[in-house]
């Protein structure tokens, strides 16, 4: 059962949000219905008033891309919210997009509300299922791959790991060279033109460490900072600490 106002009671949403145009568009959207509900949810759950603006937004611009995708609120499951999410620009490893955040707040509440219906429990998961998570967390987010890169790679690991352990139980100490061999063999033949290449290993134009500079010309670099003021002080503290300490330019500037 979803939550309701007194008719007396001013709703959370219009604690978060003085303009009418802004509350007149949100109400109006896709999932509009369901925010007045949703802030007065966060609010009793300690959140700060700007993280609920936050959210409201980013549930707003949610409903907004159902609506444009041809869907109802009835119609959003984890596929569908995938999706969403996949077609996000972006951001830095380990941090999900911002219109990201909140929702599983919206769905929570869509589901005790009997709006859209609790997920099935997942099965018990079998080694090979373990094996493909923690690969999907290092392409996520040690890797940084894209989303696409993730849909693409996922498949072909999961079809080595059925093929080398059919039974379920992964044993690393017992892989050998001949069944990988053998699964490129299996996979080029159903693949033609360039599919069929192994890709080769990438290499890096400047993977090796640079030269470093003879003492005679640091000590030519340091005798340009020879003077008693401020800037010349600083430079050369900059300098030392870049030939003598071995420090990188970045390391040296976030010193406090």
């Amino acid at each position: 059962m979803l939550l309701f106002f007194n008719q007396k009671e001013k709703p959370m949403i219009e604690h978060c949000f003085s303009r009418t145009s802004v509350l007149t568009r949100l109400r109006q959207g896709l999932l509009g219905p369901y925010l007045d509900e949703l802030a007065t949810a966060l609010h009793q759950a300690g959140y700060a008033r700007d993280s609920i603006r936050h959210y409201l937004r980013a549930c707003d611009q949610f409903g907004r891309w159902l609506a444009h995708q041809g869907h109802a609120a009835q119609a959003i499951d984890e596929a569908l919210v995938t999706r969403y999410l996949s077609g996000l620009p972006p951001r830095p490893i380990g941090r999900q997009p911002q219109a990201a955040e909140g929702l599983p707040h919206l769905l929570r509440l869509l589901r005790q509300g009997g709006i859209i219906p609790t997920p099935a429990p997942p099965s018990a998961a079998t080694a090979v299922d373990h094996w493909l998570r923690r690969y999907e967390h290092y392409l996520a987010h040690v890797l940084g791959a894209a989303v696409t890169t993730q849909k693409n790679y996922l498949p072909i690991a999961k079809r080595f790991l059925d093929t080398c352990w059919q039974a379920g139980h992964v044993e690393w100490n017992a892989l050998h060279a001949q069944a990988i061999t053998a699964f490129v063999c299996q996979e080029a033949s159903t693949r033609t033109g360039g599919g069929r290449t192994v890709p080769t290993l990438r290499q890096w134009t400047h993977a090796p460490l640079p030269q470093r500079l003879p003492a005679a010309q640091v000590e030519q670099v340091l005798a340009t900072c020879t003077g008693s003021t401020p800037s010349h002080l600083r430079n050369r503290a900059i300098l030392l600490l870049l030939a003598r300490l071995g420090l990188r330019a970045h390391e040296v500037v976030t010193l406090r």
